[in-house]
């Protein structure tokens, strides 16, 4: 990584190396600490998704489950059929792919599983991160120069950053961290896009559509961010605004091609059909104006998802009607969706976003408040207690033999977690002082330049489509608030590097316009 102060001179290449290391240990801090990487229940679930796709693309090699857990899924599978009703998750693992997982992290996952080399995710987790915070420094560094090489500018926000949520998602194994990276992309090319050189537009970009294709949720986080960066593209100037613009949509381009290329293969390969699970639908039900639309049109066979409306009925436990249960429950008293025949599932499924808008015509004041209120929540919840597994987390993913130097259990920290209630407040108080410290550099005038302002709206914009979309259209959830609250202490950190230039240096004004 090249070095810049404000003469463009080249630092020390030692200093860098040192400043680069210091960032990624600190990275690695809950790690280390740890001694074994951070999982969820979903873990398994994208390295037996990739494990099959490879296997489909004829690509032979050890199978990262081991041989009892592929036993036991295959027992299932034949049971589901023998007994004709069934556990309707193997069935689905015939018919259908899950395309609310992503086929490129989990081929990635099940690659490197196969190697036994998983931890290999968190290094890409820290190659991204990095990369995503040195384009936007290096091009500002040769715009305006900075009071310190571009390595520790790079390196002291990333290490900022690690006092939060930061280093619980590079151990996480999970495609999370790449919900903050899209947003630091987005906000690079915005901002700067018209000033980068093409080999660092290239290398943005191709972050970006590793990062928009890593989770479904990143596509919709994309989408969202469209409009904002035409904005903000067209404040800073008029000039070539479209430009930036251009940038983002080619990487939102890519997710919609990634999810059209997999509905392709998928039909291809193995003649199968991918479904997304119902969470819109989930969500607009719990939320309240989705389960009033079906009471007031159900039955009706011009609504698929009065398919739905009716499982919701084979049972009167009132949790039945929460997003997750009715998302991912197979249990006769609190399962719905699940417990439905793959064909009705899959026209549910594909039914979710026109069921939306449907709704939102028939009761547009309560779909609106339920979506504000949920984004209101979700932006307030920044716990880390989701990347923490728990005994049944790690009883799901026992058998996967993927890591090359442990294997999935409780490390130092997850087996008690009497930690977590002080860590928390520690990060509630971090991330509000943050807040206070980039609201204030971004509305003084004159102390920090324009385009890097424009970076921390960006971010603060990403950070509110992340609410919209995880929390107003699928279920909020803590994991959700933290993957991406670290970019305030990290864009809190920029703002202060240039602050402390701009009294350190006479730059003409006309360098800051």
């Amino acid at each position: 990584m090249a070095d810049y102060h404000t003469t463009g001179a080249g630092g020390g290449t030692g200093r860098a190396v040192l400043w680069i290391a210091a960032a990624v240990i600190a990275c690695l801090s809950v790690f280390l600490i740890n001694g074994r990487p951070l999982f969820y229940f979903d873990t398994v679930g994208y390295i037996s998704q990739g494990h099959t796709g490879l296997r489909q693309l004829g690509i032979k090699g050890e199978s990262p489950l081991s041989a009892r857990m592929e036993k036991i899924r295959a027992q299932k599978a034949a049971d589901a059929i023998t007994e004709g009703v069934p556990d309707t998750t193997e069935i689905e693992a015939e018919n259908t792919v899950d395309g609310s997982r992503s086929t490129v992290y989990a081929l990635t996952s099940a690659l490197l599983a196969r190697f036994h080399a998983l931890e290999g995710l968190m290094l890409l987790n820290i190659a991204a991160v990095l990369i995503a915070v040195w384009l936007p420094m290096r091009v500002a560094a040769r715009r305006w120069g900075l009071p310190v090489p571009v390595s520790e500018a790079v390196a002291l926000p990333v290490i900022v950053a690690c006092l939060g949520s930061l280093p619980f998602f590079v151990a996480y194994l999970m495609p999370d961290t790449f919900a903050p990276v899209l947003i630091l992309v987005f906000g690079t090319l915005t901002v700067f896009g018209r000033g980068m050189r093409p080999w660092e537009v290239i290398l943005a970009i191709l972050v970006g559509c590793f990062a928009i294709v890593s989770h479904l949720s990143h596509l919709a986080i994309g989408l969202v961010m469209i409009p904002a960066a035409a904005l903000i593209s067209l404040i800073l100037s008029r000039q070539r605004w479209w430009l930036p613009v251009a940038y983002v949509a080619m990487i939102v381009g890519a997710g919609f091609t990634e999810q059209s290329l997999l509905r392709t293969a998928a039909k291809a390969v193995s003649n199968s059909e991918v479904v997304i699970k119902p969470y819109i639908t989930a969500r607009m039900i719990e939320d309240g104006p989705g389960l009033t639309y079906l009471d007031k049109y159900c039955p009706d066979a011009h609504i698929p998802t009065c398919k739905l409306h009716e499982a919701l009925q084979w049972s009167d436990d009132p949790y039945r009607i929460t997003a997750s249960h009715i998302t991912f429950e197979t249990s006769p008293r609190l399962g719905s969706f699940r417990l439905m025949t793959p064909e009705d599932q899959k026209a549910v499924a594909d039914d979710q976003v026109p069921f939306f808008f449907a709704v939102l015509k028939d009761q547009p004041f309560g779909v609106f408040r339920a979506l504000m209120r949920n984004v209101f929540v979700q932006a307030g919840w920044v716990s880390v207690e989701m990347t923490i597994p728990t005994d049944n987390i790690v009883e799901q993913n026992a058998d996967v033999t993927g890591l090359a130097l442990s294997t999935f259990d409780h490390g130092r920290i997850t087996r008690d977690t009497g930690w977590l209630g002080l860590v928390t407040l520690w990060h509630q108080v971090f991330y509000a002082a943050s807040l206070a410290v980039v609201i204030a550099l971004v509305l003084l005038p004159r102390r920090v330049p324009g385009e890097i302002k424009a970076l921390a709206i960006m971010v603060l914009l990403g950070i509110l489509a992340n609410a919209l979309v995880c929390g107003g259209i699928s279920q909020p959830a803590t994991r959700y608030g933290a993957r991406v609250i670290w970019l305030l202490p990290l864009v809190a950190t920029i703002l202060v590097v240039f602050a402390r230039r701009s009294r350190q240096f006479d730059v003409p004004s006309e360098a800051r316009a």
